[in-house]
């Protein structure tokens, strides 16, 4: 009998009342939008920017346009938790702990070897603060494997408010725009709070705009994306600042938070559209996109080792030079480096799961009631 009311769509709303059950459609182009962010940052930002923009091989100017990505990441994350079903606050915090916390913990003992030998060239053990924020998601050591790993503590900072802010949302209707316009007053005032707080305040705002992922904004979108047009009209036209969106990025300014805004609001449906009709129309990209999507942050965490490859064979080449001096390499270069990044940061990750698992049976059979 429930089979055949399931096969049968139209009575599922019946079967629902019957049985009491609150059904949560998991959306499938979300998954699509998260595996193909996962892929733009690991296979073209960071390529761009770490073995680009930062080794002299891209002008960083242009290059920091493409560093919107965040923003994109924490919209998503919005748009989940919109979608997901009402839960006790004390079990959403465990699947936050599952799906973040554990994967990170998991990477910084997998590279705790680095970091001690990192402070014993340095002439020492690592101090107890050190160690304590290594274990808080702020890894003290400045490396390129901890460098994409700033976005965790206000990740997790804003994922403590969700709950609470997707409630307020629903039970009193309030407007995006009304969020959006506390959440940028907040940083004017931005010299009384730690660089954390402001990172978190920015991020909200998209974390925010992704809760309303299923409601038709309209003019709110509208009113968002022409504020922001003004003010980077003002900032780059009046005040002449240099365009180099990595330096408001760090902390988030009102100028990154305009910028990323107009990136979104103007192109965020083509983006949505583009990705979706390549997954539909080709396998390869399906393939890979599943892969990204499905493979959570672990392949986000492992792929700095990826990029370390792949700068350690310019370095090795002397290529960095060479294709800083002419366009036609730096185009081929992006294209064979997003293709390299592409598919080592899979084998990476294989090669990392494969690691876990030995140690997983090595302390199996130590202590037999392990569980990794």
């Amino acid at each position: 009998i429930l089979l055949f009311f399931i096969k049968r769509k139209k009575y599922l709303c019946y079967l629902q009342k019957l049985l009491a059950i609150k059904f949560v459609m998991r959306d499938r182009n979300l998954d699509i939008y998260r595996g193909g962010i996962r892929i733009y940052i690991t296979c073209f930002s960071h390529l761009v920017w770490w073995e680009g923009a930062k080794v002299g091989v891209f002008d960083r100017g242009w290059v920091s346009a493409a560093l919107f990505s965040m923003a994109i990441i924490f919209y998503i994350a919005g748009a989940s938790f919109s979608l997901t079903s009402e839960k006790p606050y004390w079990v959403y915090i465990r699947t936050r702990v599952k799906k973040i916390v554990i994967p990170y913990w998991k990477y910084a003992l997998f590279c705790f070897p680095a970091v001690l030998a990192y402070y014993w060239k340095h002439g020492g053990i690592i101090p107890l603060g050190d160690f304590v924020s290594y274990v808080l998601f702020t890894p003290p050591v400045e490396h390129r494997i901890f460098d994409h790993l700033w976005f965790l503590s206000p990740y997790l900072l804003i994922s403590l408010c969700l709950p609470m802010l997707f409630k307020s949302i629903c039970k009193y209707r309030i407007p995006f725009i009304v969020y959006g316009a506390c959440l940028i007053l907040l940083l004017l005032f931005k010299q009384y709070y730690p660089e954390l707080i402001q990172t978190a305040i920015v991020y909200m705002l998209f974390t925010v705009w992704g809760l309303y992922y299923k409601r038709n904004l309209g003019w709110q979108n509208v009113a968002c994306v022409v504020a922001a047009i003004g003010y980077l009209a003002y900032v780059f036209g009046i005040e002449k600042v240099p365009f180099d969106i990595q330096a408001n990025k760090f902390p988030p300014n009102l100028l990154f938070v305009s910028y990323c805004l107009v990136v979104l609001g103007l192109g965020g449906s083509y983006m949505k559209k583009g990705i979706v009709a390549l997954y539909d129309k080709s396998a390869i990209v399906r393939r890979y996109i599943d892969i990204y999507s499905r493979e959570g942050y672990d392949i986000y965490f492992v792929h700095a080792f990826s990029t370390l490859l792949l700068g350690g064979f310019k370095r090795a080449l002397g290529l960095n030079q060479i294709i800083a001096e002419h366009l036609s390499l730096q185009l081929i270069y992006i294209v064979i480096g997003f293709l390299f990044l592409l598919n080592v940061n899979i084998y990476i990750l294989r090669l990392y799961n494969y690691i876990w698992s030995l140690i997983d049976r090595i302390f199996r059979t130590v202590f037999p009631t392990w569980k990794l």
